[in-house]
């Protein structure tokens, strides 16, 4: 996926680092004190709580500390940060994806059996790309029982042929 590298999207991926460590520490039920002893005095509870939102400058040194305490892998980290920025859309702008179905069906990937399904019952076997809208991806997560944004995530971790909609693309409902 290209991306246009500028002041707005390097903000954007600082901020979604940020919110992806602060997911970390939050889905481990770890406090901010518990992650910076786990540092070794190198990052302190302060520090940490102006990283995580974003009022300090995360340098990669201090990130890969802040990693390593919270026992990610800093490229895990980071890719997620990555996609994360990738699937936001701007402001303004459709968040639809358009997905090569004919991938989707020849995945074995078990989180995407109800998308299989649900496409079967759409395309009767005869589409070669479907656009998804907002709508229609949330539809898919609730049947994969995830949020919007992980249903997101799976489907362009997992299939090649995932790409932004193009303008004016019809939408599955």
């Amino acid at each position: 996926m290209s991306q246009a590298y500028d002041a707005r999207s390097q903000q954007a991926f600082a901020a979604a680092v940020c919110r992806v460590m602060r997911e970390s520490r939050r889905r481990q039920k770890l406090t901010q004190a518990e992650v910076a002893q786990r540092t070794g005095g190198l990052v302190s509870k302060a520090a940490l709580a102006n990283y995580e939102t974003g009022h300090r400058s995360l340098r990669v040194d201090v990130l890969w500390v802040i990693a390593g305490a919270l026992g990610e892998d800093l490229g895990t980290l980071l890719g997620a940060a990555e996609r994360g920025v990738a699937l936001r859309p701007a402001a303004g702008a459709s968040g639809a994806i358009t997905v090569d179905v004919a991938e989707v069906m020849a995945t074995n990937d078990p989180r995407l059996a109800p998308v299989k399904r649900w496409f079967e019952l759409r395309t009767h076997g005869g589409s070669a790309a479907m656009t998804l809208d907002d709508g229609a991806i949330a539809a898919l997560a609730s049947l994969m029982n995830v949020s919007a944004m992980e249903c997101r995530r799976i489907l362009i971790s997992t299939i090649r042929g995932v790409r932004p909609a193009p303008a004016g693309a019809p939408y599955a409902r």
